[in-house]
């Protein structure tokens, strides 16, 4: 089903596809630098959206199942947060003119720092770890948005920066090239490689560290692993495409339904939906020509209300 669906983003549009071959074939043949649609435009786009996916759909899961906790995600934990806010750092000190690759590491340290952050201090009362997280990441995260606020105001007067960092906000797929592939691809790998290779051991700990511990699993290590596993694929998502809210939120909620609660099953369920339905998502805005929307505004509306359809699912759980 994905391969059908890449290959008619790649052939929707306005331009000739006879146009877009003979491109090709001057660019191999001639090594010509005249720009392509194909190989310049649609094949990076198509990559960095599949990774994009691919990775929020999959951190959300891994968060869900570590955290035991059905609202835990890169966007309600506050992780976004932290990387975007270093990427802006990055933006409005202009290192990303001379170092493109300082957006990647900035969003994927800020991503981690948050998250270690919010598990730090949600832990600090074990007696209430399920509620504690959730507020722990709305606090961390409203602290975040803050700061970048300020900054955000203190550049106002740099209009070719403020459009760059509202699109980079937004979650837009426009203009997106060989370089973005190269900031994120390589993060999206090793991310899913880590979690794919802990996949079964997911579903221990969800059982808790004692359980575990007498299984056999060494949590903290594999704990580690996997939060920089999270980081590295929200790093690499904010570094392709930008803020892509609540999307690691509802895909693993709409896979655990129809496959089931397994973990080792769901990850690469996951992987494969959250690359599918995010190419949907963009394909769809294009050929309706929705010029005024993103993938990121899509996303944060219906995801917003899927946030808060499971928040009142938990309070009546807890009356």
């Amino acid at each position: 089903m994905l391969l059908p669906v890449a290959l008619f983003s790649l052939y929707h549009g306005d331009i000739p596809w006879k146009f877009v071959m003979e491109g090709v074939q001057r660019r191999f043949a001639e090594s010509s630098s005249q720009w392509n649609p194909l190989l310049d435009e649609r094949i990076p786009r198509l990559i960095v959206l599949l990774s994009t996916g691919a990775s929020l759909a999959l951190s959300g899961l891994v968060m869900q199942a570590l955290f035991q906790n059905p609202l835990a995600s890169p966007s309600v934990l506050g992780i976004s947060c932290g990387g975007s806010l270093l990427v802006v750092v990055v933006f409005a000190l202009d290192w990303h003119l001379y170092y493109p690759y300082a957006v990647p590491v900035g969003a994927v340290i800020g991503s981690f720092a948050t998250l270690m952050a919010v598990y730090f201090f949600s832990y600090l009362k074990r007696e209430d770890i399920i509620p504690n997280l959730i507020l722990t990441g709305i606090s961390i995260s409203t602290l975040l948005i803050a700061i970048q606020g300020v900054i955000l105001y203190a550049l106002r007067d740099h209009w070719r920066l403020m459009q760059t960092i509202t699109e980079w906000e937004a979650g837009s797929s426009v203009d997106k090239t060989w370089q973005h592939v190269h900031m994120q691809l390589p993060l999206t790998v090793v991310g899913l490689l880590i979690a794919y290779n802990y996949r079964k051991e997911l579903d221990i700990l969800s059982l808790g560290d004692e359980e575990a511990l007498n299984l056999g699993v060494d949590v903290q290590k594999v704990r580690f692993r996997l939060f920089v596993s999270v980081a590295l694929l929200t790093g690499g998502a904010l570094a392709g495409v930008g803020i892509i809210a609540f999307f690691g939120l509802v895909l693993p909620h709409l896979t655990r339904r129809l496959i089931g609660p397994m973990n080792a099953d769901l990850v690469p369920i996951n992987i494969m939906g959250g690359a599918f339905a995010l190419l949907v998502m963009d394909m769809l805005l294009r050929y309706f020509h929705i010029q005024s929307l993103s993938i990121g505004n899509v996303s944060a509306i219906l995801g917003g209300f899927f946030f808060l359809a499971l928040l009142f699912g938990q309070r009546r759980a807890y009356a």
